[in-house]
């Protein structure tokens, strides 16, 4: 039996609010196999994004992993060294944020820090790393790559942020990226565009997609698997066209007839 790509056991995430410890994970456990697009779908608060930000141990101060463990090709990243889990990140893993606009650094031109990307994971000099930088920013659809890389992130659209910030991801060719709500800000053309790029890129780089949605509408034209996520917890899982074809949890129902689904 082929490994697991990512495998979660447990895990449990709390924080301290107003004296008391709250759980806003609690013993999730899923697993998601490689080349495929497994999809994390909830509604506000359900813990789809925290379960995102503890694979790769980027918890916002005050928020604690009490248990469990983040197993990538076997490997628990909880409880890897620092510098391990910094060599992940960006190489191995890559995580595409909500709102590339507080994501990039507003005083570094969008170029550079894709460039920062490429100095840590690769061994490319500087020169091939500017190279790589426009490849890049050509690959996922920016028109003028040159003046895309020396421009600043408000001086580009919702969409071109995206699209740098996909090509920033990929910039160290990742096994996995963690896509969070990655076209929640954009109309309704600009996220087809942006779902399309995904899947393209999947399929050219062999890559394995986590999607984090509360759209069980893209859900169902994207993605493999899915695991659907009700107050900290996984309600229920398994293949898409069987969760959404044949609903168990009161909850899948909730969200589909909310996405305007109807039973496959």
């Amino acid at each position: 039996m082929a490994q697991d790509l990512l495998a979660l056991g447990d895990l449990t995430v709390t924080v301290r609010e107003a004296g008391k410890e709250k759980t806003l994970l609690d013993n999730v456990s899923l697993k998601m196999a490689a080349l495929g697009i497994t999809a994390l779908v909830g509604g506000s608060g359900s813990g789809k994004t925290t379960t995102g930000l503890a694979i790769l141990r980027l918890l916002p101060p005050g928020l604690i992993i009490r248990q469990g463990r983040v197993l990538f090709l076997g490997e628990d990243l909880l409880g890897v060294s620092t510098e391990r889990i910094r060599d992940i990140r960006g190489k191995d893993i890559a995580m595409i944020f909500q709102e590339p606009l507080h994501a990039f650094n507003p005083v570094f031109s969008i170029g550079y820090q894709i460039e920062e990307v490429l100095q840590v994971h690769s061994r490319l000099n500087l020169r091939q790393r500017r190279e790589r930088v426009l490849e890049l920013l050509d690959m996922v659809g920016l028109p003028d790559p040159k003046r895309t890389a020396g421009s600043y992130p408000h001086q580009l659209s919702g969409g071109m942020r995206q699209r740098a910030m996909i090509a920033q991801a990929m910039a160290g060719d990742p096994k996995l990226i963690i896509a969070d709500e990655p076209t929640s800000n954009l109309d309704v053309t600009l996220q087809a565009r942006i779902m399309e790029l995904f899947r393209r890129l999947k399929d050219k780089f062999n890559l394995s997609i986590l999607l984090i949605t509360h759209d069980l509408g893209m859900v169902a034209r994207m993605a493999d698997q899915v695991a659907v996520m009700k107050e900290g917890k996984v309600v229920e899982e398994g293949a898409t066209k069987q969760v959404l074809g044949n609903p168990r949890h009161e909850y899948t129902r909730a969200l589909m007839a909310a996405s305007g689904l109807s039973r496959e």
